[in-house]
């Protein structure tokens, strides 16, 4: 299982959201910690094409995240609306 280390902003973003969209996040992290990669269906998650990392989808929100396999760990870079993230 895979360790979640979170950036300040992406701490302060999900402090922000209502007690319903965290319990959301708070699952699908849960799910990502299993297996970060894109070929887990049960959590939206892609490749980024222009640079490193991934994006994971939880509404309208989205994650960039990048993993480091050699300690199992999964850094939450950023996070923000669609749209406004990219």
């Amino acid at each position: 299982m895979y360790k979640i280390i979170l950036h300040k902003k992406v701490i302060k973003f999900i402090n922000s959201r209502n007690p319903k969209d965290k319990q959301k996040i708070k699952e699908k992290f849960e799910l990502l910690q299993n297996n970060p990669y894109p070929v887990n269906f049960q959590i939206d998650s892609r490749k980024l094409q222009n640079r490193d990392g991934f994006r994971l989808r939880i509404g309208n929100y989205r994650f960039i995240y990048d993993v480091e396999e050699n300690e199992l760990v999964i850094y939450m870079e950023d996070a923000d609306n669609r749209g406004d993230i990219y």
